[in-house]
């Protein structure tokens, strides 16, 4: 039932459509489903994955709504995070997608500053570089600077630990 929910959910942003998707990459790891729901399945993660690349700007960010001009931080590392778990279970994407998409997390991991003004700015930045990582193209600098960064909070932290796991350290 809230899982029927979770696809038909009306908005359309970032968030929302990689939201929809992203659980459905490991249904059948959970449940029997029949062949017909498996291809629907398929036919909304495909559907999705065409959908973010929208959202894609020039510079490989994703903006929150289709047709912004700046790129969502959180929603670039997030729809970026499903993009990448899609293709481990054998999707395609766009060509370009993903090169763009690096460029555009590395370039914001080495421009990131702490700023305590912004709500879990230290955290986006960890996720940032949690998904450089799970892309086997990881920021060993930048994870280096946001560990020496005092005051972080114990999430980013976590998140940030993650990231460092994954390349082995």
């Amino acid at each position: 039932k809230r899982l029927g929910y979770l696809i038909q959910y009306p908005h359309g942003c970032v968030e929302q459509t990689t939201s929809s998707a992203f659980p459905q990459l490991y249904l059948a790891e959970i449940f029997e489903l029949s062949a017909e729901k498996k291809e629907s399945i398929e036919r909304n993660i495909k559907a999705t994955i065409q959908r973010l690349s929208n959202f894609q700007l020039s510079n490989g960010g994703l903006s929150y709504w289709q047709g912004n001009g700046s790129a969502n931080s959180w929603g670039t590392s997030y729809a970026g995070h499903f993009m990448i778990e899609a293709t481990k279970k054998g999707y395609a994407l766009p060509i370009g997608f993903k090169n763009k998409w690096i460029n555009y997390q590395k370039d914001q991991a080495r421009k990131w500053r702490n700023n305590d003004r912004y709500y879990n700015n230290g955290l986006s930045q960890a996720y940032r570089l949690y998904t450089l990582s799970l892309a086997n193209s990881p920021d060993l600098a930048s994870m280096n600077r946001l560990k020496e960064t005092s005051g972080i909070s114990n999430g980013t932290k976590l998140r940030l630990a993650a990231a460092y796991a994954l390349i082995g350290k």
